[in-house]
């Protein structure tokens, strides 16, 4: 008995788009990737007299991304985010330094978290393949969370005089987040494939009622609620593993 027509028109499509995706890459695709971080712009910055100066150090991030691919060159991608970056606490000694005689005098101790940045960004992805190696390039938006370190410094001074104590409130806060980026990769096996990446990854976020509190010798306690727009940008490099499916 022949087969249906439509069976046959069935089979032939099935097998035109199959050889197809086995001559491109799967449809879909999971990748975890890791490396180091790079603060940029403002949020680099260590001159605490600037408002918008984040104080932040290098550090490393972690990335798990989805992609759904609809041809050959073009899809779109899911990605969610960690960063974290050190903060630098030597800009707060300054600040409090400059006030005090005799500032040769003082040892400090200091108490510091880092900077926590994480976002959750979609948006479309495109693919060129040049042999073996996949590029992929991509632009996202999506929601950006941070939280900013507590910071504490003690100085005291071997005259016993005019001691200097003053902390700064972690902060949390999220705003519109987006970022850019790309990624080459190389086969290892039939589904399994090794990525090199970067990305940029940016937001406008406001920190606001964030307690401060400082006594300076006989000045003081000062407490206050500061309120600060900053710009958070980091740049992150890194590695990782693709699974296609």
């Amino acid at each position: 008995m022949r087969p249906p027509v439509h069976l046959l028109y069935a089979i032939l499509f099935f097998g035109i788009t199959t050889s197809g995706w086995a001559q491109s890459t799967a449809p879909r695709a999971i990748s975890f990737s890791g490396g180091y971080s790079i603060p940029i712009g403002k949020f680099a910055s260590k001159q605490f007299s600037d408002p918008e100066a984040g104080l932040a150090g290098s550090g490393y991030f972690g990335e798990l991304s989805y992609e759904q691919r609809f041809s050959s060159w073009l899809g779109v991608r899911l990605s969610g985010s960690l960063n974290i970056n050190k903060t630098n606490a030597d800009p707060l000694i300054e600040q409090y330094s400059i006030l005090l005689p005799n500032r040769d005098t003082y040892t400090w101790q200091t108490d510091v978290t880092k900077w926590l940045f994480g976002s959750v960004l979609a948006g479309p992805a495109v693919y060129l393949r040049t042999g073996p190696v996949m590029l992929e390039g991509h632009v996202q938006l999506g929601v950006a969370f941070a939280r900013s370190p507590g910071l504490s410094v003690i100085g005291t001074s071997s005259t016993g005089r005019n001691p200097v104590e003053a902390r700064v409130a972690q902060g949390s806060t999220k705003a519109l987040g987006y970022g850019a980026g790309g990624s080459a990769s190389v086969p290892i096996s039939n589904r399994l494939r090794f990525q090199i990446t970067g990305q940029w990854i940016g937001s406008n976020m406001y920190f606001k009622d964030v307690p401060t509190y400082a006594i300076v010798g006989d000045i003081g306690p000062i407490k206050s609620l500061q309120s600060k727009w900053r710009f958070i940008g980091v740049l992150n490099t890194g590695a990782g593993l693709v699974f296609e499916f």
